[in-house]
C-alpha cells in the first residue's frame, strides 16, 4: 500500500468525520474555526476546518473505520487490508525516525522532532470542508480620507478703533537747587551787621538822652568827662 493511497483514505473520512483513528499510529482530528482577522487586521478570514494530529496507541479494533476504506479503496480483503496498512505505516514511521519529515500527498506532511513526536502541518489549500466551500477571504479597504474639518462661519468684525491718546499732563520744571555760592551771596557781612547794630544802639540812645534829659545826665557825664573833670565840674 503506498502513502498517497493512505493519505487519500484519511482525506476522504476526515471530510465526513472529526477524527480518524489509525492503528499502532495515532488520531488525525479536525475542528471548525470561526472567522478571523489576518495578522495585520486587513482581511477577513473565512471560517475554516483545521486538521491536526495526535500520537497515541490505537489498537485494529478502534481503527476500524479507515481499513474499511482501505478495503473499498484498494479492493482488498479486510485481513488484506490490514496487512497492508501495517507495511505502509511501518515504513512512514521509518521515514519520520530517519529523516524526520514525511510528506502526505494531498494532506500535507507528516514531521517528527527530536523526541521523536510526531505531528502533522496540513498543507495550505488544505480543504475538508465542503460546506465552506465558496467561502473567500474578504480584504478591508482602509480610507485614506480623512474628514473635513467642520468650517465655522465667518463673523464680520468691525476694526477695533484707536485708542485716543490722554491729554498730556503739564509738567513741572524742575526746581534747580540753589548753590551754596548763590546762598552766600544773599547773606550780609557780620561787620555790617554789626554796624547796623552799634548805630542803632547810638541813635537810640541819643533819643533817649533827649526824652529823657534829668535821668540821662549821669550817664552822659559818665561817658563824656573823666573823673578828674566830673570833680572839678562839681559833679
Amino acid at each position: 500500500m503506498e502513502i498517497s493511497l493512505f493519505s487519500k483514505c484519511i482525506k476522504e473520512l476526515i471530510v465526513e468525520n472529526d477524527k480518524v483513528d489509525v492503528p499502532y499510529l495515532g488520531t488525525f482530528s479536525a475542528e471548525l474555526m470561526p472567522a478571523a482577522y489576518s495578522d495585520r487586521q486587513t482581511t477577513i478570514l473565512p471560517p475554516f476546518r483545521r486538521m491536526y494530529f495526535h500520537k497515541h496507541e490505537v489498537s485494529l479494533e478502534e481503527g476500524r473505520l479507515l481499513l474499511e476504506k482501505v478495503v473499498q479503496l484498494a479492493g482488498v480483503s479486510y485481513e488484506q487490508a490490514g496487512v497492508e496498512l501495517g507495511w505502509c505505516l511501518s515504513r512512514l514511521c521509518s521515514e519520520l525516525e530517519g529523516s524526520k519529515t514525511c510528506a502526505l500527498p494531498g494532506l500535507g506532511v507528516m514531521r517528527a522532532n527530536a523526541r521523536n513526536e510526531f505531528y502533522f502541518v496540513p498543507d495550505d489549500d488544505l480543504d475538508i470542508w465542503p460546506d465552506g466551500l465558496g467561502l473567500e477571504p474578504v480584504a478591508i479597504k482602509v480610507s485614506d480620507k480623512r474628514p473635513e474639518p467642520v468650517k465655522k462661519e465667518a463673523v464680520a468684525v468691525e476694526p477695533a478703533k484707536p485708542e485716543q491718546p490722554a491729554p498730556e499732563q503739564p509738567v513741572a520744571e524742575p526746581r534747580k537747587p540753589e548753590r551754596k555760592a548763590d546762598r552766600q551771596a544773599k547773606r550780609w557781612p557780620v561787620w555790617l551787621i554789626i554796624l547796623i547794630i552799634v548805630g542803632a544802639l547810638i541813635v537810640l540812645f541819643i533819643v533817649a538822652s533827649y526824652l529823657f534829659t534829668d535821668e540821662m545826665s549821669p550817664i552822659l557825664d559818665r561817658l563824656l568827662y573823666t573823673k578828674e573833670e566830673l570833680r572839678l565840674l562839681g559833679k
